[in-house]
């Protein structure tokens, strides 16, 4: 059995170049769900309508991507598809997978009538399984679902768990990524007998219940949905759970060892008074219901625990918390974040997912900060930083902090 993948969580491909990605899901009565992919470049768009793959399409047109609607008829084999990585367009940067419920809002059905969906990801050279998805798709109202995807970095090809619902079907799902489609829709009545054109029909929109913020600097603000508060905020960070283990990379990682990412932040109460640090790095571990609010979930030193590393913020007592620096540092061996391919989410109830990624790496760099997290006016402001340091004193001094900092170690 392969790896166990949780959403967000993403691995290396090592040396397979020939993989198959296998959908399943129960029960099998739901008619007409049906898997895509969508080939896309840099700017995450298809490179044309044939870089679009479904039913009625299942051949890239390198041949390097076929798709098998009736691939199987069990639970974890149902729908696959066969991606041949060697041939490839250079210009596909990442394959989006997808699954969708045919006429779903007509039907009045969505995900949340599967028990489970199961997403495997094979070499095809020998027939093993290199990681394996359970898609949480219990209570889920969205009738579009972006699976996984595989996608080039640094050279190398991975694979990473998504787990995205989005509402509306497979119509607007494609135009989000580029394809020109239209929605389904009833016939349309005769046309009037008069000479004026009729306007062109508007494009079908998603809306995606996850907010990604892409470019340094770029931020979202999120009013609160309760008297309360904002609920229980958890910050997590997830990389890459394969680091090869052979080459240039294992002397980086230390052999068979995973990368050891270790994820905190810098915080700073109302008044400004009271300034400190949540971290595993001196068992700084914080506090959840008194000052700061803020608590580290737990050290995962090697990489191997699929939810990576999290930290608990009370949302109920974002009025005595000024700002919060989230950062990630690599505690032991060479700084590569390429090869970490880290990516951070917020969580709040009720509120979409926030997504900073850290697709703009430094090498040389212990020290990354990932977020900038504010009360602004009674809202919770969150800002992509990606900004990467030496250490510890170095990300203090350029946001003025203030803290006094010695050496320290994990026990």
């Amino acid at each position: 059995m392969g790896t166990s993948l949780s959403a967000g969580a993403n691995i290396g491909l090592g040396d397979a170049s020939r993989v198959g990605v296998a959908i399943g899901w129960a029960p099998e009565g739901l008619d007409d769900i049906d898997a895509s992919a969508f080939l896309c470049g840099s700017a995450g768009k298809v490179l044309s309508d044939a870089h679009f793959i479904f039913y009625n399409a299942p051949r890239s047109p390198d041949g390097a991507v076929q798709f098998q609607p009736q691939a199987g008829s069990s639970e974890l084999l149902r729908q696959q598809f066969e991606v041949d990585l060697t041939r490839v367009e250079a210009a596909v940067e990442r394959l989006e997978l997808a699954l969708t419920i045919h006429n779903a809002q007509a039907r009045g059905i969505n995900f949340g009538a599967l028990q489970r969906v199961t997403v495997r990801l094979l070499d095809l050279a020998n027939g093993s399984e290199l990681a394996q998805f359970a898609v949480p798709v219990g209570g889920m109202q969205e009738t579009a679902l972006i699976l996984a995807a595989l996608y080039r970095r640094n050279g190398q090809w991975k694979f990473r768990a998504v787990g995205q619902g989005f509402i509306g079907g497979l119509a607007p799902l494609a135009t989000h990524y580029g394809v020109d489609v239209a929605a389904d829709e009833p016939a349309p009545p005769a046309p009037a007998p008069t000479p004026a054109a009729p306007p062109p029909p508007a494009k079908p929109t998603v809306n995606l219940s996850k907010v990604t913020l892409e470019k340094r600097g770029q931020s979202v603000s999120l009013e609160k949905r309760s008297e309360a508060g904002f609920g229980e905020i958890l910050f997590n960070l997830n990389w890459n759970q394969r680091p090869q283990k052979s080459g240039m990379l294992a002397g980086l990682f230390g052999g068979k060892q995973g990368i050891d990412l270790d994820l905190g932040c810098l915080w700073e109460l109302e008044g400004g008074e009271y300034r400190g640090v949540v971290q595993a790095l001196g068992e700084a571990w914080g506090e959840f219901h008194n000052p700061p609010f803020i608590q580290h979930a737990g050290d995962d030193r090697t990489g191997a625990v699929a939810e990576g590393e999290n930290i608990r913020i009370n949302g109920d007592r974002l009025p005595y918390i000024r700002r919060i620096l989230v950062f990630a540092y690599i505690y032991a061996g060479a700084p590569n974040w390429a090869a970490a391919d880290g990516v951070a989410t917020v969580k709040l109830p009720g509120q979409p997912d926030i997504e900073v990624r850290l697709d703009n790496p430094v090498a040389g760099e212990a020290m990354c900060a990932i977020a900038l997290i504010e009360n602004d006016h009674g809202k919770l402001k969150v800002t992509k930083e990606e900004r990467y340091f030496h250490g510890h004193r170095e990300m203090d001094l350029a946001y003025h902090w203030g803290l006094r900092w010695v050496a320290g170690s994990k026990n």
